[in-house]
């Protein structure tokens, strides 16, 4: 559960799966009772992966209905680097079957990752999707889903501000162990590798 980082990688590539973000200790900056401040700078251990010069500061803020944040990536040395980014959103749901997910997707090319080795590029018919296989999905160009939960009678929109132009739908159906029924990934992602020059930075927001 939770919201784990995908930083500097999302998916498999030359570094470990989804980078290293999320496996390592962020120092905390600043904290109240509603809002928190993190860090992630370069160490050892990341440099042995990626050698490069970053900060990367995430914050929340957590409002009576709202949860918000926001990714600040900057580049600290000279020399350019690319990156990718995702905040792997776990979502609780009452049942996979009870679940819709709607938003922009009619008419958007996606990367179907489960079928073949490399994946399949698709275009989605539905304005609104429900799971009834395994999912593993990059719709390009949709940052507007609203998980729409019948059995709860709750819904939930991802109000992807800046930065984030990319959603992920993850589910493992039919993995008991795993849980499949009872969750769903829905992902703010930025897919496609982002280039920062020195002193430049990037910034992703989203509630």
């Amino acid at each position: 559960g939770g919201l784990s980082h995908c930083w500097p990688q999302f998916g498999p590539g030359e570094i470990q799966q989804h980078g290293f973000a999320r496996n390592v200790m962020w120092e905390v900056q600043e904290q109240t009772d509603t809002s928190l401040t993190l860090t992630m700078a370069p160490s050892d251990y990341t440099k042995e992966m990626w050698d490069k010069e970053f900060l990367c500061t995430f914050t929340v803020d957590i409002e009576a209905d709202q949860l918000n944040t926001k990714m600040l990536v900057e580049n600290k040395g000279e020399e350019a680097f690319d990156f990718q980014a995702a905040l792997h959103s776990y979502f609780t749901v009452s049942s996979i079957a009870s679940l819709e997910i709607a938003g922009s997707f009619a008419g958007k090319e996606f990367l179907n990752k489960m079928v073949g080795d490399a994946g399949e590029m698709q275009t989605e018919e539905r304005e609104s999707i429900t799971i009834s296989e395994e999912y593993d999905r990059v719709y390009t160009g949709v940052n507007d889903p609203v998980l729409k939960d019948s059995g709860s009678g709750k819904s939930l929109a991802v109000l992807n501000q800046a930065g984030w132009e990319d959603t992920v739908l993850w589910n493992p159906y039919g993995d008991e162990g795993m849980g499949y029924n009872n969750f769903v990934c829905v992902e703010s992602v930025k897919f496609d590798p982002v280039s920062l020059d020195g002193g430049a930075s990037w910034e992703g927001v989203m509630s």
